[in-house]
């Protein structure tokens, strides 16, 4: 009996539909083998030579399966088909491997189905070295930058933070992007709009848009007035129909999904983060229903062009076939990860309704569908009306273009809510006109405006930003934005993201002392490099060494100019140090900010920092510590503010000889939406203190909030 190898449980269950007795297959749960936790692992003075290790958890794993292995007559590696899969199939065979490496087969396919499948095994190879140089490169730089830098990090700003290769890039694209939101300054601009009727009691609306033929700019009220004033001069039946334009407009359907581009859709149709739509998209693709979901490809197989196009004359009708096959050409320079786009394994399987599929798989599957089989179909149609309307000075020009579908084309199977919304084109707002007749400006309405700035980032867009800088790869995404979310550099509020004190200045550290490492060209052309070590066109070692040289020496220079106080300090104040008069400055310190004394360490003076109110025995008083008073416990001590696990909490100054405490209440100003009672207050949990909403009644009342609960009655016009 032969024994195959894959990641997942779910995958194995699905092989073993396909493979007959003869096969055994087993799962590896994923990575087996790693650099240790506890040193770099990697000898830089032996061509970088990497330390794996088993991790405990495989131990048993990789027991059993050597065991499994010496039995079996010839063990297969099936796992992923990309980088990792190689990485971990190699991994495996090292780990279960004696004085001599067992005989063995490399099969990999990218959609699990039983053609697939078995033509793989008809097919099989040795292991890709380059494809494992390649993901040893990027583990080894990786492990360097975050162990060099990170100890550097946690002398001159915090214990425990951490540096990334990519990570970082991340945190700095939403640190530049709220820098950009803070700097912005609105300018003012007006529009007028402009009701027109016409003989037939008709009306419409259109845009002043020239004047004395030059394209409108109105910066003030003062300037609109005189745009106004001008305008109503004219007699109502002043105004005509300069031209009245009719053409036929297209719109291509959108290519079938890659990684990037269903996250951001799964994010803007569903709410999903990326590390939600990922583990769907892993099931779905392990139990069989779509192809490999790490891919930068927008490329479909003959055989699924086949099936689709059959699928969509039947179902839809010829109108619906264009005349050959969609092709798409991809923007990423080496798209080859995964041969093939995301896309469904069976065409005519239009939605899932097995009992072993969550809802989110099934969400993720429908429209994984829609985009794959809308690639493959006709442009939608839509005819479009321009209408000009000129004074009759012609010194002013008003227009209106309407837009109404005409075909619904690729637009009959999917609709994107993440682009532009073609339902709102729908239907015609214009009446028939025709040029030179006679309309009456019925009302003209002027409207203020202020530019604003870029909108903060979502999990969809700044996927799209790193995208499209070609920064990290199709797996790296998700992670990579679960950990600067989970390390306190960036947060959420409802789905943007904003940068946290930590964001900021290790951003400020890293861009200021290590360019190179968060530059974005430097970052994509890493990237480029790893692609021509997978493609066997650059050694690995050299990629390294070329890198850790500099960098090394840049490190330990910084280690000795680098002065902490030059990124903890966060702002000066304009207070003065009750101790010894100097001014007082905000630092970040392990539990955020707080005012400390510029003279220290000279003076240690040092305050906590608070923007709400303690309840004490019902009755509420400032966060000033001098009016906290002494113990109520033992007399003697006074009472302080702490920082603990769950956030701030009031203690007696004697501890540990005294162990009196009481809770702490930061209120926000706001009733509990729930029980209308209790007091909405913040609160911190989780390893990282993560900030959430909870009810000062707690356990009582159970209402908890992500988010700021503020910002939901104002949207909802409540306060």
């Amino acid at each position: 009996m032969d024994l195959v190898i894959v990641e997942s449980p779910t995958k194995a269950k699905t092989l073993s539909k396909f493979l007959g007795k003869e096969y055994e297959v087993e799962a590896s749960m994923g990575h087996v083998r790693d650099l240790p936790k506890s040193e770099l692992g990697v000898d830089v003075d032996k061509d970088f030579e990497p330390k794996y290790v088993i991790s405990p958890k495989a131990k048993k794993i990789i027991s059993a399966l050597k065991g499994k292995a010496e039995k079996a007559g010839e063990l297969i590696l099936a796992t992923d088909p990309d980088r990792e899969g190689e990485a971990i199939a190699w991994h495996v065979l090292n780990s279960i491997s004696g004085k001599t490496k067992p005989s063995y087969k490399r099969v990999i396919f990218h959609e699990i189905t039983k053609d697939a499948v078995l033509s793989a095994f008809k097919e099989s190879r040795k292991l890709d070295e380059d494809l494992i140089d390649a993901q040893q490169a990027r583990r080894v730089l990786d492990r360097i930058v975050g162990y060099k830098l990170s100890p550097l990090l946690w002398k001159k700003i915090r214990y425990g933070l951490s540096a990334g290769r990519v990570q970082s890039v991340a945190v700095r694209l939403v640190v530049e992007r709220e820098d950009e939101r803070r700097n912005f300054k609105p300018e003012e601009y007006w529009s007028l709009e402009g009701i027109f009727e016409t003989g037939r009691k008709e009306r419409f609306s259109a845009f002043l848009f020239e004047i004395n033929g030059k394209k409108v700019e109105i910066s003030s009220e003062k300037e609109m007035n005189g745009v106004l004033s001008r305008l109503n001069e004219f007699q109502n039946d002043s105004f005509y129909i300069f031209s009245v334009e009719k053409t036929e407009k297209k719109r291509n359907p959108y290519p079938p999904f890659t990684t990037s581009t269903l996250q951001q859709a799964a994010v803007s149709r569903f709410g999903f983060t990326a590390k939600r739509t990922m583990s769907a998209a892993q099931k779905l693709f392990e139990q069989g229903y779509i192809t490999y979901h790490r891919t930068d490809s927008l490329n479909l197989s003959g055989s699924f062009l086949n099936h689709a196009r059959d699928f969509i004359s039947k179902e839809y009708g010829a109108p619906y076939l264009p005349v050959k096959p969609n092709f798409y050409k991809t923007r990423q320079r080496n798209a080859q990860e995964a041969h093939e786009a995301i896309r469904p394994t069976n065409p005519g399987l239009l939605s899932l309704k097995e009992a072993d599929i969550n809802a989110d798989e099934k969400k993720l599957y429908r429209i994984i569908w829609q985009r794959a089989l809308s690639s493959q179909m006709t442009p939608a149609v839509f005819d479009q009306v321009t209408v000009i309307v000129n004074s009759g000075d012609n010194n002013f020009r008003f227009k209106s273009v309407d837009s109404k579908i005409k075909f619904d084309g690729w637009q009959k199977v999917y609709k994107s809510i993440d682009e532009d919304d073609a339902s709102k084109e729908e239907g015609s707002l214009l009446p028939d006109l025709k040029e030179a007749e006679k309309v009456i400006a019925a009302e003209f309405k002027p409207q203020q405006h202020f530019t604003e700035p870029k909108p903060r980032y979502t999990e969809a867009s700044l996927i799209k930003a790193l995208e499209e800088k070609g920064i990290g790869r199709p797996s790296t995404y998700a992670p990579t934005i679960t950990t600067i979310l989970d390390r306190g550099y960036v947060a959420k509020d409802g789905k943007n993201l904003y940068p946290l004190d930590l964001g900021f200045v290790v951003t400020k550290l890293l861009v200021s002392h290590f360019p190179e490492v968060v530059d974005y060209n430097f970052t994509k052309a890493v990237e480029e490099s790893l692609d021509e070590i997978a493609e066997g066109k650059l050694k690995w070692v050299k990629v390294i060494k070329d890198f850790y040289d500099p960098f090394i020496k840049d490190v330990e220079s910084k280690d000795l100019i680098l002065n902490k106080k030059d990124f903890t300090v966060l702002e000066e104040t304009e207070e003065k140090c009750p101790l010894c008069g100097s001014s007082l400055v905000i630092k970040l310190g392990k539990f955020g900010r707080f005012k400390s004394c510029s003279n220290f360490p000279d003076c240690k003076y040092a305050q906590t920092l608070g923007n709400g109110e303690i309840l004490s025995d019902g009755a509420t008083i400032t966060l000033d510590e001098t009016q906290l008073g002494k113990c109520p416990e033992c007399k003697e001590g006074d009472l302080k503010f702490k920082d603990g696990r769950f956030g701030k909490f009031i203690a007696c100054s004697n501890y540990p000889t005294c162990k009196f405490t009481k809770p702490y209440l930061d209120k926000i100003g706001m009733k509990c939406p729930l029980c209308k009672e209790g007091d909405i207050v913040i609160k911190k949990g989780g390893r990282f203190k993560k900030i959430f909403y909870g009810c000062s009644n707690y356990p009582k009342c159970k209402y908890v909030s992500g988010t700021d609960p503020r910002q939901k009655k104002e949207e909802q016009g409540d306060i």
